[in-house]
């Protein structure tokens, strides 16, 4: 499943910028001391993570550290020093507007070490969660390449381009799944992102001015087609559309259970003993599992209806 933006892409004369992000995002994997140094992006590294898992989007760190180190050296250079202080102010900004309530960039500590705040407490990167982590390495990477492609641009953030980002749903809690395409879009408004997910909530948070389309594969041979108006659908009914294979919201065995209920519904009068116990003890069940929707009862007018219907209908 993937969903991209309407808006069109153009070239304002300073070349074209695209970035793409595989599904192991993340930040560095061990606590270290970051030596103030960064190399600029280039067309190539911007794609480094989409191929090779084991790149870690350390440019984040590096990058917070470098401008922390360069406001605070740069005394005899007022406009460096001026330019190192936008430059983070944008990407805290843009750090923060991501992340939850809550949790906030702090500082650069004398180790050169990144502190966030959270709730209060002052936790390293490190600390954080995987799916922190993992919004901290994306918005800060794309972040620093936006600006660093656009530097004479009063808003890098506001400026056009493509981004890949594949598996966008991956660490992240189901809230965030369902939120974090708004956020992106809102950040940076014309910045067009096509996203592979398996998360219904992804699918749906991504609104109604998205293009959704599903890629099967059957016989070796792959096909597209668009998905419309999931924006509109509850993550239940996400699942069992098309869109998802018609797949069951619930637990294999709870599945079975409802299926095997529904089973001994349309024969209700006809039971034996012990079917009409296990259906007894199944009714219980679905009044947790299912309490509304299932096949109507039997000789009930909604039972007649669909009965007449699918005999008349061809």
């Amino acid at each position: 499943m993937t969903w991209l933006r309407r808006n069109a892409f153009t070239s304002k004369g300073t070349g074209w910028f695209a970035v793409g992000y595989g599904a192991f995002r993340r930040l560095t994997r061990k606590s270290e001391i970051i030596v103030p140094s960064l190399e600029p992006p280039t067309r190539y590294t911007n794609f480094f993570t989409q191929f090779d898992e084991d790149q870690p989007l350390s440019a984040f760190e590096r990058w917070m550290v470098y401008l922390d180190y360069s406001i605070v050296k740069n005394d005899n250079d007022e406009a460096r020093r001026l330019e190192a202080k936008r430059q983070k102010e944008l990407g805290i900004a843009a750090i923060n507007s991501l992340l939850p309530h809550g949790v906030r960039f702090d500082s650069v500590n004398a180790e050169g070490r990144i502190l966030f705040d959270v709730g209060g407490v002052k936790v390293p990167t490190l600390a954080l969660s995987d799916g922190y982590r993992s919004v901290l390495a994306l918005t800060g990477d794309l972040v620093w390449r936006l600006i660093q492609a656009f530097p004479e641009s009063s808003d890098p953030l506001n400026e056009e381009g493509v981004v890949l980002i594949d598996e966008l749903d991956i660490h992240l809690h189901p809230i965030w799944q369902r939120d974090i395409a708004l956020w992106l879009r809102k950040q940076f408004p014309n910045l067009q992102f096509i996203v592979a997910t398996h998360s219904p909530f992804i699918a749906a948070g991504a609104g109604q001015e998205a293009l959704t389309l599903k890629f099967s594969l059957s016989n070796g041979k792959t096909s597209v087609e668009e998905v419309r108006d999931v924006s509109a659908l509850s993550v239940d009914r996400m699942l069992q559309s098309e869109a998802f294979g018609n797949v069951s919201p619930y637990s294999p065995q709870t599945q079975e259970k409802i299926d095997r209920y529904d089973e001994l519904l349309v024969k209700r009068t006809r039971l034996s003993k012990a079917e009409g116990a296990e259906f007894e003890q199944l009714s219980l069940f679905v009044e947790t599992a299912r309490p509304i929707g299932g096949p109507p009862e039997p000789g009930s007018l909604q039972s007649r209806i669909e009965a007449y219907l699918e005999k008349s209908l061809p």
